[in-house]
């Protein structure tokens, strides 16, 4: 087998794992969602709690730093789930930074090929303006789709989905700054296919402090 096919063959084999443990979270937050509502706190904490044990564990540079970053929003967390949490609210944020960032790695993977930082090789325009697009697309079609009147253009919505947007974004750039300072590809190997936990939630840990002062002015 040449090098070209048996990297097509790893790349499908990695993104079959990482739909299995996408799949196997989604399911979770699923029975959360309907049954357990108000155990989403302890999911989300979870979260939380092995991301700062990945950081303990295999990042030597600033670990400081990140930890500082990590409790940080942990106290949006905190300020969100006890004073202004909604249930469908949340969810919609989940399925936004979701969209995002499954939507820049799948464009990217196929069209891109300018590089956007240094920092983090993988990101490309292609990606991103993809990312943005099929975001915003999905968001209108969905509100389209639950409630027609509320469209033709709801601006809050799409001011709040790009807001959303750019802070998953740069979450992402602060992730893989960090990593590429200790010389890291993965932030651990607990999710096979995926990497860490830090990996999988980077974007939600800088998301969620905007996201949850929005909640409280408004």
């Amino acid at each position: 087998m040449n090098s070209k096919k048996l990297k097509e063959t790893m790349d499908y084999k990695n993104f079959a794992i990482r739909i299995l443990f996408s799949t196997l979270f989604l399911v979770i937050y699923l029975i959360l969602f309907f049954y357990y509502s108000d155990k989403i706190i302890i999911l989300v904490s979870l979260v939380y709690l092995i991301i700062l044990i990945e950081i303990l564990l295999y990042f030597k540079k600033f670990k400081n730093i990140l930890i500082i970053y990590l409790l940080f929003s942990y106290f949006f967390v905190i300020i969100y789930f006890n004073y202004n949490f909604n249930l469908f609210e949340f969810t919609a944020l989940i399925l936004c930074i979701t969209c995002f960032d499954s939507f820049c790695y799948l464009v990217g993977k196929k069209f891109g090929k300018n590089k956007i930082f240094l920092i983090s090789p993988n990101k490309t325009y292609e990606g991103l303006l993809g990312g943005i697009l099929i975001s915003n697309f999905l968001v209108i079609i969905s509100y389209l789709l639950f409630d027609y009147s509320k469209v033709i253009f709801n601006l809050n919505l799409i001011i709040l989905n790009n807001i959303v947007i750019f802070f998953s974004f740069f979450g992402d750039l602060i992730q893989s700054y960090f990593k590429r300072m200790n010389d890291l590809k993965d932030s651990s190997n607990f999710i096979p296919g995926h990497g860490g936990f830090f990996d999988r939630f980077d974007s939600f840990l800088l998301v969620i402090i905007p996201f949850s002062i929005i909640s409280f002015l408004f």
